[in-house]
């Protein structure tokens, strides 16, 4: 083996044990979705920070909700400043929203307005 191929070996070496600790940040796992009176109630993650309500059985979009905004410094990397839906559940009407920051949210279901809690 000449010099220039063994030194482009421990470069490939090294680009291959360094490179997974610079893989970007994944997002959590889904949030469960919430199903009341035939519409579920999901926080997909391609629509972060928005609950979507879709009609159950149709696979049709009823409406979006912005929950919250996530402000993005243009200096930092895009993935490390997201901020994820981590759980929905149902009370008295409501929809119960928590984030990854553990902000929580409840979406009235009737008027759509959101309110920090």
């Amino acid at each position: 083996m000449n010099r220039a191929s063994a030194i482009l070996t421990l470069c490939i070496l090294l680009v291959g044990t360094i490179a997974p600790g610079l893989a970007k940040r994944g997002a959590p796992a889904n949030a469960a979705s919430v199903v009341i009176k035939g519409v579920e109630y999901s926080a997909p993650h391609d629509a972060m920070a928005f609950v979507v309500a879709n009609a159950v059985g149709l696979g049709k979009e009823l409406w979006r909700v912005r929950i919250y905004e996530v402000r993005v410094n243009p200096e930092l990397e895009r993935d490390v400043q997201d901020v994820f839906i981590t759980s929905l559940a149902e009370k008295d009407g409501a929809l119960l929203i928590t984030n990854e920051r553990g902000e929580k949210y409840a979406l009235d279901l009737k008027t759509r307005k959101v309110t920090r809690q």
